[in-house]
């Protein structure tokens, strides 16, 4: 029998509300790569998904042009 070997990464996802004004709500969020420490924050769907699939293709590189800086205020 052959051992397979998985590459796994383990995340942690943080989503809250923030009043826009004007009773408008709006969502944000914080994904970190665990136990690197490596975190982005985000305004929507798009901006986690692209940040998750630059941490896991490349290795924890910002995708580019994105211009939302590690460890950032939300």
């Amino acid at each position: 029998m052959t051992a397979t070997t998985r590459e796994t990464r383990l995340f942690a996802l943080r989503m809250w509300q923030e009043e826009m004004g004007d009773a408008q709500i709006e969502w944000r969020g914080k994904v970190q790569a665990l136990p690197e420490g490596e975190a982005y924050y985000f305004r929507d769907w798009p901006g986690l998904i692209r940040h998750l699939t630059a941490m896991l293709v490349t290795g924890h590189q910002e995708p580019a042009g994105q211009g939302i800086q590690s460890g950032g205020a939300p």
